[in-house]
């Protein structure tokens, strides 16, 4: 998937938003923005070893800009200040303290959108058994390939061995 690319335009909006809305909250400074989210989400507030960091999705802004801005910008700085007021402590993700910081800064407490978005494409291993080939997830060939783990067929009950194929599975299910 090829990352969109937004106009200067675009993409100076999303940070001056964001920017106006932590001086709105007296929160300033604004942590660090970066258009580079792909996938089903729109936007997405970051902790990471301390560092905060809003993360947004071109792809939803050029698809339906109106709808994103400057709303999507305002959900992802409201996760930011609740953290930055209470910390981590037992706060939900769209809890009581996050609807009100949406109200404090003008906005409905929106938690999905409705652009279609195609989610991230994943790899799919190819094992073989006696009787058939099998297509598991990343999950489980790490299990296999790190952890040691054993599976075997539900039909003939043969071990599976990676057959050194992978495939891409879609993001509407397909391979």
């Amino acid at each position: 998937m090829t990352l969109a690319i937004l106009n200067e335009f675009q993409d100076r909006a999303i940070r001056e938003a964001a920017h106006a809305f932590y001086l709105q909250m007296s929160a300033l400074p604004a942590p660090q923005i970066t258009l580079d989210l792909r996938g089903r989400a729109a936007g997405q507030w970051r902790l990471k070893d301390g560092v905060e960091m809003l993360r947004f999705n071109p792809n939803a802004f050029i698809q339906d800009w109106h709808a994103h801005f400057p709303a999507t910008v305002a959900h992802e700085v409201a996760h930011s200040i609740v953290y930055r007021r209470l910390g981590l402590r037992s706060v939900r993700p769209h809890g009581p303290q996050w609807r009100a910081v949406m109200a404090e800064l003008g906005f409905p407490p929106a938690v999905t959108h409705r652009t279609p978005l195609t989610g991230r494409r994943s790899r799919i291993y190819v094992y073989q058994c006696k009787c058939q080939s099998h297509r598991l997830g990343p999950r489980r060939h790490h299990l296999i390939t790190q952890r040691g783990y054993r599976y075997a067929c539900a039909e003939c009950g043969g071990k599976l061995e990676f057959d050194d194929r992978m495939e891409w599975r879609e993001p509407n299910g397909s391979a």
